[in-house]
């Protein structure tokens, strides 16, 4: 595999987890644990590839899940 496509299916299984814990209190040391690297390269890796802090990531789906909520 190459180094790339694992990054890409590590960030995919951090944003996988928020997705499934956004109700829960998510740290970078869970999202590192999901994605089977140090917290420092989970971190990069996610800003890297979808150019937002996994906490922002997070934020955002948060937010999204409430104006479902709102709407119905």
């Amino acid at each position: 595999m190459t180094e790339n496509r694992e990054k890409i299916e590590a960030v995919q299984r951090m944003q996988d987890y928020i997705i499934a814990h956004y109700r829960e209190d998510i740290t970078l040391k869970d999202l590192a644990a999901a994605a089977a690297y140090s917290p420092w390269h989970a971190l990069r890796a996610f800003t890297e590839l979808l150019g937002k802090t996994p906490f922002a990531y997070l934020r955002s789906v948060r937010l999204t899940e409430a104006a479902k909520k709102l709407r119905d």
